[in-house]
């Protein structure tokens, strides 16, 4: 069996799952491929340094992955909150996907494990009840957040059509929340008041940390299974959620919110861009049968349970009391 290679092992997803693949595997069945090693990388792990953004970076990469002899690759060098440096974000998660993807298949590497997420299907009034993995994406196409982690999926699905000896396996996941993670909903939970669009609430999924990781290794065990959703067995609503964390809520019109949430962006104290406003307006709930059907995975844990470790590790004197409405 070859050697697994990880990206994005300084994210919170990228460097569990690296300790998991050690204890399970043993260290010299991983490398690490990154423009930096990880900050705690487990003895006897091997790094390659590789920036992803380079010209050449693909042609740097088949000599790596051929070296190390690796037949699976976990990329996980995403961002999970909106940069500011847009230029940056995208030259890393859309092209450097598609440099990753295409030294894969050159190389012959047989498996490839793409971390998305579910925000990828687009936030939308017509949306239904749960989306499969059937439904097109349809993102604001002013997100580029979200329009960058939807062009790396393309890419990896293109190669993997080309060259169907790379199976790719795509795992798009609710927005996991837990202690130690830092995204967009773990800063708007940090602030005391939340604003939010006056006569909406849609339901949201928070996904357990641990679920995460159990889902990729899932994903490791079966083999290319294409885009699989990876979500909690329930949903909150937005409300319901800010109502447990005990945050005080100012509804803004929708016609408002946009041009407060731009403008907040632009002025450098903004969590997100205007068309974040979109997730706090429409449902965006994906449905998990694949998982089960596919990756033989279910949650084990459901959205209040992960909105309760998040709050547990941020607010620890009040964690018993937070959650006392579960009760």
């Amino acid at each position: 069996m070859g050697r697994i290679a990880v990206t994005g092992t300084s994210s919170f997803l990228g460097a569990r799952i690296l300790r998991r693949l050690v204890d399970a595997r043993g260290a010299d069945s991983v490398v690490t491929v990154d423009i930096a090693a990880p900050p705690a990388a487990p003895g006897g792990v091997r790094h390659q340094m590789l920036d992803l953004t380079l010209p050449g970076a693909d042609q740097r990469l088949v000599d790596v992955l051929q070296d190390e002899e690796v037949d699976t690759i976990v990329h996980a060098a995403f961002f999970t909150s909106p940069r500011r440096d847009s230029s940056y974000a995208h030259e890393l998660e859309s092209i450097g996907t598609l440099h990753l993807v295409a030294a894969a298949a050159a190389a012959g590497v047989r498996h490839v494990v793409m971390r998305s997420y579910t925000a990828v299907y687009g936030a939308r009034g017509e949306n239904p009840n749960f989306l499969t993995e059937d439904r097109r994406p349809d993102p604001n196409p002013s997100l580029g957040w979200v329009r960058d982690k939807l062009e790396a999926e393309q890419h990896a699905l293109a190669f993997a059509k080309r060259y169907p000896s790379m199976g790719v396996t795509i795992l798009r996941f609710a927005t996991i929340l837990g202690s130690g993670l830092h995204t967009f909903y773990s800063r708007v939970l940090a602030k005391r008041v939340v604003p939010v669009v006056f006569g909406y609430d849609p339901l949201v999924q928070f996904l357990h940390p641990e679920d995460a990781l159990a889902a990729m290794e899932a994903a490791l065990t079966k083999g290319p299974c294409g885009i699989v959703n990876v979500v909690p067995r329930d949903a909150l609503s937005l409300l319901t959620a800010l109502h447990l964390a005990e945050k005080v809520t100012v509804a803004v019109p929708h016609s408002a919110a946009y041009a407060l949430a731009d403008l907040a962006w632009n002025s450098g104290i903004g969590a997100a861009p205007a068309g974040f406003v979109d997730y706090a307006r429409f449902l965006f709930v994906a449905d998990g049968d694949k998982a089960k059907r596919e990756l033989g995975w279910t949650a084990s844990y459901r959205s209040r349970d992960a909105l309760g470790a998040y709050l547990a590790y941020r607010y620890p004197e009040k964690a018993g009391s937070m959650l006392e409405a579960e009760a």
